[in-house]
């Protein structure tokens, strides 16, 4: 008798955890993870943890407040592009699905790193990449908090300490081919 009353009470019990609703405090448009990829951190990062996780890369002394490292992944594909604020604290990171024209032929063998992988995930369990539809993002993330146009969407981060983190998520023939993570210069 006592094991059915167990039973049936945990049944109500989980039954009600599947019909509580998502965290309605939570703003359209906004996630809860820290702005991450390929192990760079933005607000975290710095230049020198850069070039330990990824290499050298092509550096760019005239971006940001402290430069900016660019990378390709070992296939030549895509471009990690990292900026340095204060402190050489990553503070903007671009994933694009391929070379970057900042990128001179004569420096791709020094941008290249087996590290940089653009088919990393990124989002609500690293379910979206370089390449995902429109209607992915939608369905993992929901609606963007701004809509510049209907291929730049833009999402905040509401577990940013001090300074408001974002992304923006642009889309060529409905495939999202750039994501820019944000955490400005204070």
């Amino acid at each position: 008798m006592n094991r059915w009353l167990g039973v049936g009470l945990s049944l109500v019990f989980f039954g009600s955890l599947n019909s509580v609703p998502a965290d309605s405090s939570m703003p359209p448009g906004a996630v809860c993870w820290p702005l991450h990829f390929s192990g760079i951190i933005l607000g975290v990062t710095t230049d020198s943890q850069v070039q330990r996780l990824l290499g050298q890369g092509v550096l760019r002394k005239n971006e940001g407040d402290a430069g900016g490292r660019y990378f390709i992944d070992g296939k030549g594909r895509a471009t990690l592009h990292a900026v340095e604020y204060t402190d050489a604290v990553v503070g903007e990171l671009t994933i694009l699905s391929d070379i970057d024209p900042e990128i001179t032929p004569a420096e791709r063998t020094r941008a290249a790193t087996k590290w940089f992988s653009p088919n990393e995930g990124f989002g609500n369990w690293h379910a979206l990449h370089l390449g995902s539809s429109k209607e992915d993002v939608l369905k993992n993330l929901g609606a963007p908090e701004k809509k510049k146009s209907t291929d730049e969407w833009t999402y905040s981060t509401t577990c940013a300490c001090e300074l408001p983190e974002f992304f923006t998520l642009f889309f060529k023939n409905g495939q999202l081919f750039k994501i820019v993570l944000s955490a400005p210069a204070g």
